[in-house]
């Protein structure tokens, strides 16, 4: 085997988004059984760069000075999150899902769309 693709997830798009996906998990809550995030978690215990650290780090490593327009980046990706998640849990309606814990996706697409029309909404 040369590679896997996830075909779902599998794009030829701006960096940003992926950027912005990457940084979804930040404002996930950390007890979902589908989608563990670090919303208010201690990050710093654990040593993890907070949100704002991390796009920093992107930023110096693409030499870009900021990212303009940070919450639409971040309302996309959760707004992409909802979208792929209903999804999931549509075929576990139908029966045909893969995935054995496929009927939780749905409360993941409600809070994924949730947290992106707050994004969207702030901006």
């Amino acid at each position: 085997m040369v590679a896997v693709v996830d075909w779902e997830l599998a794009t030829i798009g701006h960096p940003l988004a992926d950027l912005a996906y990457a940084c979804m998990a930040y404002r996930l809550p950390p007890d979902d059984p589908v989608f563990a995030g670090l919303a208010g978690v201690d990050l710093a215990a654990l040593d993890i760069p907070n949100e704002e650290e991390l796009v920093t780090i992107y930023c110096k490593a693409a030499g870009r000075a900021e990212i303009p327009n940070w919450p639409f980046y971040m309302a996309f990706s959760h707004f992409r999150l909802a979208s792929i998640t209903q999804g999931v849990y549509a075929r576990s309606l139908q029966g045909n899902a893969s995935d054995l814990k496929a009927k939780l996706y749905g409360s993941v697409a409600k809070t994924s769309a949730s947290i992106g029309w707050s994004i969207a909404a702030a901006a």
